[in-house]
């Protein structure tokens, strides 16, 4: 559980480069999927999904379920599942529940559910989808749930909930750029407040915590071009082979050599997908020696050629 101040997220080091860098390279894409006044008693269940999702209690409280606990929510609390588990939330932990998509679907046509009677709660979900050919070791690092308590109507994290929720109130529709670009800013502003105040970080969050595994990330962030081998890293990072593979295998259960490999194919795979650079173009920015040594790292990695990709007609 963590409480919100009011201060201001900094950067700290080199952490929040690192996190902005794997952020857009995964392209995160948010959206608002139910938005509503409830009145009492209501509850909805919602399906697992490969994508992260949140909860925020705009007005009144409510409780969240998972497999493993049940939370209360109180009233500007926001609670999110970065694993897209599935879950239920609802007034009270005895209330039938109804499918997400029925509820989503009723407010869509302007006829939502559970408006019997006075209304007790109001209440805002989003999810946010990313590429999921793209694996990263963040994605291991995060938590089935976190939960924000007692966040301050000053705070920029509020801030941005109420534009959201102004902009629905404003359109009458869930669906728009603006609110789609605002909930990616929502679930950034989370996602650094998570890292910035929680004490038990583990996997990649934990080595950007570490300042000589920082320095090695930052390294390979910055210059995935360069011809990296372990020796030269560790010079660059001032520190031994054994003591950086066994540092590196311990949070990231992965090798530094293997994980700028898979750094360097999800920058391709973006690349590929979103602009119009050639494989030449794009193995001379990722450290490939040419692009018929990139294509067979990528085909090997993802099961589809970049041509495909740029095609359309990979299976992703």
């Amino acid at each position: 559980m963590l409480k919100e101040g009011s201060h201001r997220l900094k950067k700290q080091d080199s952490t929040f480069d690192i996190l902005d860098d794997v952020i857009a390279t995964l392209r995160f894409r948010g959206s608002i999927f139910f938005h509503s006044d409830l009145a009492a008693p209501w509850g909805i269940s919602l399906p697992p999904l490969p994508t992260p999702r949140f909860h925020i209690a705009l007005h009144g409280d409510f409780v969240i379920g998972t497999s493993e606990a049940q939370l209360p929510i109180m009233q500007m609390d926001i609670v999110m599942l970065p694993k897209g588990d599935m879950h239920w939330i609802a007034d009270e932990t005895s209330s039938e529940l109804v499918p997400c998509q029925l509820a989503g679907d009723a407010c869509e046509l302007g006829n939502p559910l559970f408006q019997e009677g006075e209304i007790t709660n109001r209440i805002m979900c989003g999810m946010v989808e990313y590429d999921e050919a793209i694996s990263h070791p963040i994605l291991d690092a995060l938590p089935s749930i976190f939960h924000f308590t007692h966040i301050e109507v000053d705070n920029p994290i509020w801030t941005t909930v109420r534009q959201i929720d102004s902009e629905i109130q404003r359109t009458n529709s869930q669906r728009s750029v603006i609110i789609d670009r605002l909930t990616e800013v929502l679930f950034f502003q989370l996602l650094h407040r998570y890292i910035a105040e929680n004490e038990h970080l583990h996997g990649f969050l934990a080595a950007l915590r570490n300042p000589r595994l920082a320095k090695v990330l930052q390294l390979l962030h910055d210059n995935p071009e360069k011809p990296w081998t372990l020796a030269t890293i560790c010079n660059e990072a001032g520190m031994s082979r054994a003591s950086l593979q066994r540092k590196f295998k311990a949070e990231l259960d992965l090798s530094p050599m293997a994980y700028l490999g898979s750094w360097r194919l999800a920058k391709a795979y973006q690349l590929v997908k979103n602009s119009s650079l050639t494989l030449d173009n794009i193995a001379d920015r990722i450290g490939y020696a040419d692009a018929r040594t990139l294509r067979a790292a990528f085909k090997r990695h993802y099961g589809f050629s970049p041509s495909a990709l740029r095609k359309g007609d990979s299976e992703v």
